[in-house]
């Protein structure tokens, strides 16, 4: 979704610009710039990929923070309470405001402090005189789009497979960085030791290969795999 979505929302801006205002987004120089940066191995892109995930980790943990204290504090509740949101908006509308906000305000903060984390990282690398920059899969696809259009589509397929194998790599580090930090908090808010998640891999690994397609579709939602269902609540 990422990299289909930016490639080609990105490719259609560029040659929709190109076409009918004379204007290119990315100048040649640019272009060239930017399919470097997607090198994986004469660039930092990978490394850039890592600090990407890392916020990616943290975004999510943000998410859950904003999602227990609207919770926590009845933060919908106390929006229709409110008495001149309820005169101007109107209760109906209030009350859907009020539930959009209790499904949504993790989700909310969480991508907005992304944001920020992913604009501000280059600026304090420059404060500090650091190579400090982010690459996140969907910038980079977009990214791809941008350079091959500015350079009117004029590259060896040698560097259109290199770039391509860039957000290919972005992406994956993306995942992996960001899946394992969240792994790791998530087995150690159990109390699940390193020692008791020996295996571990090698069973995704087994699950990858043997059901692949649950990797990349949402199951159904009925019992699998000999599930117990969970305990019917107490009567009264």
């Amino acid at each position: 979704g990422n990299v289909s979505i930016g490639f080609l929302t990105a490719l259609a801006v560029a040659m929709t610009a190109g076409q009918f205002f004379d204007w290119h987004p990315v100048s040649q120089a640019k272009g060239e710039h930017l399919l470097h940066e997607l090198h994986p191995w004469q660039s930092l892109a990978l490394v850039h990929a890592a600090i990407a995930g890392v916020f990616l980790f943290l975004s999510g943990l943000i998410s859950g923070y904003y999602d227990n204290q609207s919770l926590y504090h009845r933060v919908p509740e106390r929006l229709r309470r409110v008495k001149w949101l309820r005169r101007w908006l109107g209760e109906p509308r209030l009350g859907r405001i009020a539930d959009y906000v209790e499904h949504n305000l993790g989700a909310l903060a969480g991508n907005f402090l992304f944001g920020c984390m992913l604009g501000c990282t280059p600026i304090v690398g420059k404060m500090l005189g650091m190579p400090l920059d982010i690459r996140h899969v969907a910038f980079a696809s977009a990214n791809l789009a941008y350079g091959l259009e500015s350079l009117d589509f004029r590259l060896p397929w040698q560097d259109v497979a290199i770039c391509a194998l860039g957000v290919m790599l972005v992406g994956l580090t993306n995942l992996m960085v960001s899946f394992s930090l969240a792994m790791k908090v998530a087995l150690r808010s159990r109390g699940i030791r390193h020692e008791d998640t020996s295996g571990l891999s090698v069973k995704l690994a087994e699950r990858f290969l043997t059901r692949p397609r649950d990797f990349f579709w949402p199951p159904r939602n009925t019992l699998d795999d000999g599930a117990v269902p969970p305990p019917a609540p107490p009567n009264g």
